[in-house]
């Protein structure tokens, strides 16, 4: 067995696609399961969205817990651009497996994502002037590797692969391209640590020489079936996107501005917007709940409040109308909606694009859900809405 922890839903689902690709596998839970038999065991940790203790502990409690089953490998996942509390995290990890060392290699060029000189580049540009630079919960104001970190730990060292390496402390990889993930993942043994995010972990199998079946679709996606899409995220591709639907007349329910700005919401506002959204469903066969682009930058209330209105959102229209296909845009969105559904077991069938995993829900064999990371695009396959007249937007365009 190969175990992953990951630190958000969407990063947890991307890596199940990819055992997916190598003929795994694959059960993603949002705790260890003791009698889990699957060749590749996920955990969907959510500690991305949680302060930096609660955070530790959660990683501690999962890594013990783990190291019952006594996997192959545990392998870290964390957020490709350095969000969340990683070397708290790691730290914790490493006195736990009575480790002294951990790779960090999150960088990952198939997304334009690299670290040179210990600079963070996004398609070229140093990160720090991208969209990431409003994250509402870790944005990105320098795009020094270590600054994006928040540390001055000095045990934290940037190395490139053919740089002598500390004998302990955490490493962070540095990648220009598919030849240094490789590298990385073929210099590394079993005293070391691994963490980083999904090129790295594909760089690591294969060093295990697993063989890959390619794509696996167990259950297709049928057109027509009646959908939810949710978007939790705060990247303006996503957002503008989904406006250019709006505008059109395309099925698109947006927060109401008194649910998304003020603190103590009305029940009547929330109660209309639920009833909206299920009445696109039975008329439309589709709905698109968002929080209006307009609403961004104003006051809003924080972000795991309105991750919490929109996920209480959908459990009451799940309750409501017979949902066969759930898409969900956020990581934390998505861990937010499962805690207020109580769904904790999955069972990923398709990997529709890199990053986009469609799974079945345990326990609920009618309904399927979709996920992906905020700033990745949706793919064509993942199905289209309907906008005013005879046009259509799909939403991964």
């Amino acid at each position: 067995m190969i175990a992953v922890i990951a630190d958000d839903f969407t990063g947890a689902a991307e890596l199940g696609g990819i055992g997916l690709r190598y003929g795994l596998s694959v059960e993603i839970n949002t705790a260890v399961n003791p009698a889990a038999k699957a060749d590749l065991l996920i955990i969907a940790a959510d500690t991305r969205s949680t302060d930096e203790a609660t955070a530790v502990k959660e990683m501690e409690t999962i890594t013990n817990a783990l190291l019952q089953l006594k996997p192959k490998l545990i392998y870290k996942k964390t957020d490709s651009v350095l969000r969340g509390h990683i070397i708290a995290e790691i730290t914790a990890q490493l006195k736990t497996l009575g480790l002294n060392k951990a790779l960090l290699v999150a960088a990952n060029p198939a997304l334009g994502r690299t670290i040179v000189d210990g600079i963070y580049l996004l398609n070229g540009q140093p990160i720090h002037q991208s969209s990431f630079s409003s994250d509402p919960e870790f944005p990105i104001s320098s795009s020094d590797a270590r600054d994006m970190l928040r540390t001055k730990d000095s045990s934290v060292k940037v190395k490139k692969n053919n740089e002598a390496l500390p004998t302990e402390g955490i490493i962070v990889g540095e990648v220009k391209d598919a030849a240094d993930l490789k590298a990385w993942a073929t210099d590394v043994d079993n005293q070391v640590f691994l963490a980083g995010a999904s090129g790295f972990f594909t760089a690591v199998l294969d060093t295990l020489q697993l063989k890959g079946s390619g794509k696996t679709a167990l259950d297709i996606l049928v057109p027509g079936q009646p959908t939810l899409f949710v978007c939790g995220t705060s990247f303006h591709k996503s957002r503008d996107r989904i406006k250019k639907i709006s505008d059109a007349g395309g099925p698109v329910s947006y927060m109401p501005e008194e649910m998304a700005t003020i603190e103590n919401k009305d029940k009547i506002f929330y109660d209309a917007w639920c009833k909206e959204v299920i009445t696109m469903i039975r008329t439309n066969k589709k709905a698109i709940i968002a929080i209006r682009p307009a609403d961004v930058g104003q006051s809003l209330v924080h972000a795991s409040i309105l991750r919490q209105r929109m996920a209480n959102a959908v459990r009451v229209v799940l309750e409501g109308v017979n949902i066969r296909e759930l898409f969900i845009e956020g990581g934390s969105t998505a861990y937010a909606v499962l805690q207020q559904t109580g769904f904790t077991g999955f069972i990923p069938v398709e990997e529709m694009a890199p990053g986009v995993i469609r799974m079945k829900v345990q326990g609920n064999e009618r309904l399927y859900i979709t996920v992906k990371p905020g700033s990745y695009d949706w793919p064509a396959a993942a199905g289209d809405f309907n906008t005013a007249g005879n046009d259509h937007h799909n939403i991964a365009t």
